[in-house]
């Protein structure tokens, strides 16, 4: 999320701790930078999910591994399917995302015994929170994240047209990673995005109670993902330059607030029921917004540093 730039374009002429290994004139070279990124920011909260499991116990925790398991052999398949083997770039990836698949799937099964799937037996769907904020908050959540969600997975190429139309006026600069994405990066986007969108769709149709665990997630990428495209926009390497650009950039920040407004406004249904921080029960309520502050505040700063202030160096 911090070197989407750099990962596209192999490293060239920049730091990346990682990178896609094209060369200068591959045609992957420089292609999807800020989309690359974009997806950086919701694998953080896939990895804030998994370090909750880790440090918090997996009783009840089907609620996250359930959904992240159905979007990991999604995007496992999109990567297989949307792959351009013209490309010179390593085919690493795709193994790697089988890999992980089942490795977490694995986890999961293993963890049965230590009460994963707690709860899971009566869980009957249905209209379960009482607030009605909360609920539109939930519902439009929802379908913000089966619309694009869908689209990207189904239909990569469509995405990137109308975000990219004849005529695009803004930057394709290929050594600035400013190039048209790939439909590869695009289906791994609507892929993580259904990931939250099944977040948002268990706290509606299971009830409040207890959700902390997959509301905190969504919270901590959505906030990186609005905070990236802030810094982007004022870096000048975010896409602003098409109507689907600006009312993607738009949604970040509404589906932000909206897991925001869900989480406050479901405190009064018990979604801090059982909340722990490293296995301990939390007594001071006023915590978590405070971590949330403090996590907004640096993630800008590395943001800022890392788009803004770096490369004036």
């Amino acid at each position: 999320m911090f070197f989407g730039d750099c990962y596209v374009t192999g490293g060239n002429g920049c730091f990346s701790p990682i990178d896609n290994g094209v060369p200068v004139g591959d045609v992957a070279y420089g292609a999807g930078g800020p989309e690359s990124a974009f997806n950086g920011a919701l694998f953080f909260g896939i990895f804030i999910s998994t370090m909750l499991i880790l440090n918090e116990g997996a009783r009840g925790k089907w609620v996250i591994m359930l959904p992240v398991i159905i979007g990991s052999a999604i995007m496992s398949v999109c990567l297989w399917i949307y792959w351009n083997s013209e490309s010179a770039a390593g085919d690493l990836p795709k193994y790697v995302s089988v890999i992980v698949t089942l490795v977490y799937t694995g986890a999961y099964l293993l963890l049965r015994e230590e009460g994963v799937n707690e709860g899971l037996s009566d869980f009957k769907p249905g209209l379960k929170i009482n607030d009605k904020i909360a609920m539109v908050s939930l519902i439009l959540l929802i379908l913000a994240g089966l619309f694009y969600s869908l689209r990207m997975i189904l239909s990569p190429d469509s995405v990137i047209d109308a975000g990219f139309p004849e005529g695009y006026s803004g930057s394709l600069d290929k050594d600035l990673g400013m190039g048209e994405p790939f439909p590869t990066t695009v289906s791994v986007s609507g892929a993580l995005i259904l990931i939250y969108t099944l977040f948002s769709a268990l706290v509606l149709l299971d009830g409040a109670s207890g959700k902390w665990t997959v509301l905190h997630p969504s919270m901590f990428a959505f906030i990186t993902v609005t905070i990236s495209i802030f810094v982007g926009l004022i870096a000048g390497n975010a896409r602003n330059a098409s109507d689907q650009n600006q009312l993607d950039a738009m949604t970040g920040a509404v589906v932000m607030l909206l897991v925001l407004i869900s989480y406050f406004r479901l405190k009064g249904e018990g979604v801090e029921d059982g909340i722990t921080f490293l296995g301990e029960p939390v007594e001071d309520e006023g915590m978590w917004t405070n971590s949330l502050l403090l996590f907004a505040l640096v993630m800008g700063a590395l943001f800022a540093a890392s788009e803004i202030i770096l490369p004036m160096m």
